[in-house]
């Protein structure tokens, strides 16, 4: 195993990627996503709960003044009811889909959106007890070091509490009890919002040691990616073999455009090209093919066989060579040299010149 996991020194391929987030494997981080839904928890109480407190206030007030003052009938105490009902559990309910959301919104941008049906899928490799028994030693010596810390880190923030609010909290008994609570509620605010941040923290760590153990996990070994490219772009050896295929595909088609050239200029035998014009259908000549050293040969031996007139010019066959790809027209740089060769051949052969 540690072999294996040594080997893995390249990083995730793409095809890896989507893979992994095909099968579920994103990045998440249970720690930050409860730091963030317990900071949802704190602002969504401290903005609801001063409002709520008023609203059942008043709702209990109205509902025992028109008791005392008036007969009830059942249907209205049915709404009475109904309503205050609703006065007390729909903020509640508000909140939770505020926390809810925002723990959910955490963990997509966490996976960046991911969404994978794979992980509902049985799996019963789940089951192997003896795998299991093996990982605890480690996952339960993580555990118990994070408790750890955050234990320790909580007691020191506890500590701090008690340091700066152990006269106010003597002062309690001689407090009426309203001033009392808000006292108590305000100090207790102000702890939970040092745990909010002291989560948040520890949620940033976690995140941080998920994504080293996520990379790590996705690594690739050197073999792993040669197959991944076989499976993915074909055996090596079978593209080699279709792009000779194609070449001389194309070079066959290029030695049939030779036989319909107008002229053949070479240098006088490392390069060949054959170019073509029609003064009815081509505004400028055209490239039909070209080659260098045996190809070149091989387009004057078709030359000669069609009787195309082979030009000898070393300069503007080494240039056109190297500028004009097959199947491309001339470039205006080489019309004075092409015009001179096509005025020979044209005179050559006995036809009109084109005008």
């Amino acid at each position: 195993m540690a072999s294996q996991s040594s080997s893995k020194t390249e990083k995730a391929t793409p095809e890896r990627l989507r893979k992994a987030r095909e099968q579920g494997q994103f990045l998440t981080s249970r720690v930050l996503v409860g730091g963030i839904q317990f900071l949802a928890f704190l602002l969504v109480i401290e903005q609801l709960v001063a409002g709520w407190r008023i609203t059942i206030g008043l709702q209990l007030s109205a509902m025992l003044d028109r008791a005392l003052h008036e007969s009830i009938g059942l249907a209205e105490w049915t709404a009475l009811i109904r309503g205050l009902c609703l006065a007390v559990f729909l903020p509640a309910v508000k909140a939770g889909a505020i926390i809810l959301a925002a723990g959910l919104g955490t963990h997509l941008l966490l996976t960046r959106g991911g969404f994978s049906l794979h992980l509902l899928a049985p799996n019963f490799g789940r089951f192997n007890f003896v795998s299991k028994i093996r990982e605890l030693p480690r996952q339960n010596l993580k555990s118990v070091l994070q408790a750890a810390v955050l234990i320790v880190a909580l007691s020191y923030v506890l500590y701090s509490f008690m340091q700066q609010n152990a006269s106010q909290l003597f002062r309690l008994p001689l407090e009426s009890v309203e001033a009392g609570a808000a006292d108590v509620a305000s100090s207790v605010t102000a702890l939970l919002w040092k745990a909010a941040g002291l989560f948040l923290v520890f949620g940033i760590v976690d995140v941080a040691q998920q994504y080293r153990r996520h990379t790590a996990q996705l690594r690739m070994s050197k073999e792993e990616i040669k197959e991944e490219n076989k499976r993915t772009q074909g055996d090596p050896q079978m593209r080699a073999r279709i792009r000779r295929l194609r070449r001389d595909l194309l070079r066959r088609q290029m030695m049939r455009e030779v036989r319909k050239a107008t002229a053949v200029i070479v240098n006088p035998t490392h390069f060949a090209v054959a170019i073509r014009y029609d003064m009815e259908t081509m505004l400028c000549p055209v490239v039909t093919a070209k080659g260098r050293n045996w190809l070149a040969l091989r387009i004057r031996q078709i030359a000669v066989e069609n009787q195309v007139p082979i030009i000898e010019n070393p300069p503007l066959a080494r240039a056109l060579y190297e500028a004009i790809d097959v199947g491309r027209t001339i470039s205006p740089e080489f019309y004075k040299a092409i015009a001179e060769i096509l005025a020979y051949v044209y005179k050559l052969m006995g036809r009109k010149l084109p005008i």
